[in-house]
């Protein structure tokens, strides 16, 4: 084990805290897309759960209903939505193993500067795996409020 002066406790903290702030970065990204996922998702329910009602029994069914701009902006709504739900899952899930790879380098800084083991090089590229898959999430939530327009216009257009 090495033994810390002031200078290099100093560096070591500041070296095992940065993931620790990419890790608070991710954690606001994920806090707003989480609840756009849900948001999303209580969405399509709501659609299904306005077609079912429209179709469960074929003979109260509406015929001016069924022909009106309102069962078709569902039913093409409905496909769009389950797109953005997988957008923001593959996001959401992109920005976990960001943090789970920002938490593994802060362990591994920690762990070498205690047990003595070389692992700065490795804990460079899991930070750096981090990053890109902290970019990958943003991409995919840029393609969800991309398709998030469109699912607005199908709606906005149709009337």
């Amino acid at each position: 084990m090495q033994e810390f002066t002031t200078p290099l406790a100093q560096q070591t903290i500041q070296a095992i805290l940065t993931p620790a702030l990419m890790i608070s970065a991710c954690g606001l990204l994920l806090l707003g897309l989480n609840n756009r996922y849900a948001i999303v998702i209580n969405r399509i329910r709501g659609l299904n759960d306005e077609k079912r009602r429209k179709l469960a029994d074929p003979e109260g069914i509406d015929r001016e209903y069924v022909d009106a701009l309102r069962f078709e902006s569902v039913m093409r709504q409905i496909p769009s939505l389950l797109t953005r739900a997988n957008y923001l899952r593959r996001s959401l899930i992109f920005l976990w193993i960001g943090v789970i790879a920002y938490i593994l380098s802060s362990l591994l800084l920690g762990a070498g500067l205690f047990f003595g083991l070389d692992a700065a090089t490795l804990a460079v590229w899991v930070f750096m795996a981090g990053l890109l898959s902290a970019a990958v999430g943003v991409v995919f939530a840029l393609l969800d409020i991309t398709l998030a327009y469109r699912v607005l216009k199908l709606e906005v257009d149709i009337y």
